[in-house]
């Protein structure tokens, strides 16, 4: 009996290691519930599909911190942590240190690389896709899509990766890790993890100069080693996108799991409103965000210069109406002299 009972619990702290189980937390919830999280008055301050646990932190649209002090059934009771030190909008993150073992790869000569993935490739938009899940195909691959459209307008270099990583469960997380550690193969200065999340529309509905766009919330995992930094580049993000977009943020969730965050400091989550908004307003939120993404990573964006052929193409072309210049006057000056000539004879 004693061997079965140790046989048993060997098996139960094996299970309790492998990455499925530490990554449950990760999850979202899928029974149509969400969380509400209230302040110490009641009021509720933000409504999430994403798993939250004692310890989670928000901060709001309006730079205030709360943190979950007490969860009971969906509520989680939130404390005020203060005003959110943002730092200044535009702020190049350039400087982030790398830390643990997950280095940034350095990036490849040529222009810089955003990778784009998605953990739930089944989350879909009701309104435009008819569902809230297809399988393998989901509709949020259409708004990673534009994310990369509007990168690449910028003259940024992005990757979208659709590998599948279904089903829709806690261990979605452990499957694109794979997808994830292969593109920062590749080197890229950001990794992107876009989803959308699961609550009623008017959570993530908003105007952003009259543009009817969905909000972005930024997801940071506040157990990886690179937690720091990946909150910095966050915080920043978010600076910007209020400077220049008011209205889009939908503030900074961070969460109880690591989000496949610890393999590069250089790594966010976005949710791209819910599955209750349209994608067409997600494609224009993900779009607006994306011109936040160069200012923060130290990209320039400027007008494309002209390939080295045509420059070179153009000073031939100087050179040769130069001649012909110098031509036509010698041929004029030549006229000139002959003329002269002959009326002297």
């Amino acid at each position: 009996m004693n061997r079965l009972i140790i046989s048993v619990l060997a098996i139960m702290l094996y299970l309790s290691a492998l990455p499925g189980a530490a990554l449950a937390v990760e999850s979202e919830r899928t029974d149509g519930s969400y969380f509400q999280l209230v302040d110490e008055k009641g009021q509720v301050i933000h409504r999430t599909a994403l798993m939250v646990n004692t310890g989670d932190e928000y901060i709001t649209p309006t730079n205030q911190r709360f943190k979950v002090i007490r969860l009971q059934g969906d509520t989680a009771y939130c404390r005020y942590a203060g005003q959110e030190k943002m730092p200044q909008a535009g702020a190049a993150a350039a400087n982030l240190e790398t830390s643990g073992p997950g280095e940034v790869p350095a990036a490849a000569p040529g222009r810089p690389t955003v990778a784009i993935y998605h953990t739930h490739t089944d989350e879909s938009y009701v309104p435009s896709d008819g569902t809230e899940s297809k399988r393998g195909d989901g509709g949020i691959f259409d708004v990673g899509e534009t994310l990369k459209n509007k990168l690449q307008a910028m003259g940024i270099n992005a990757i979208h990766d659709t590998t599948p990583h279904d089903p829709h469960d806690p261990n979605a997380y452990y499957r694109s890790r794979r997808t994830a550690a292969k593109l920062l193969k590749q080197g890229p200065v950001l990794l992107v993890d876009v989803h959308r999340d699961s609550v009623p529309p008017e959570v993530y509905a908003t105007n952003v100069e009259g543009t009817e766009a969905t909000k972005v919330k930024l997801v940071v995992g506040r157990q990886n080693s690179n937690m720091s930094t990946n909150l910095e580049l966050a915080k920043r993000l978010k600076a910007h996108m209020d400077e220049v977009s008011p209205g889009l943020s939908g503030g900074i969730f961070m969460g109880k799991g690591n989000y496949n965050q610890d393999l590069t400091p250089r790594s966010i989550l976005v949710e791209v409103g819910a599955d209750t908004n349209s994608k067409t307003d997600a494609e224009r939120g993900i779009s607006l965000f994306a011109q936040s993404l160069p200012p923060v990573l130290g990209i320039e964006t400027g007008p494309a210069q002209k390939p080295l052929t045509n420059r070179a193409t153009e000073q031939r072309t100087d050179w040769t109406t130069a001649l012909w210049v110098v031509l036509a006057v010698g041929a004029g000056f030549a006229g000139y002299v002959y003329l002269n000539r002959r009326q002297n004879r």
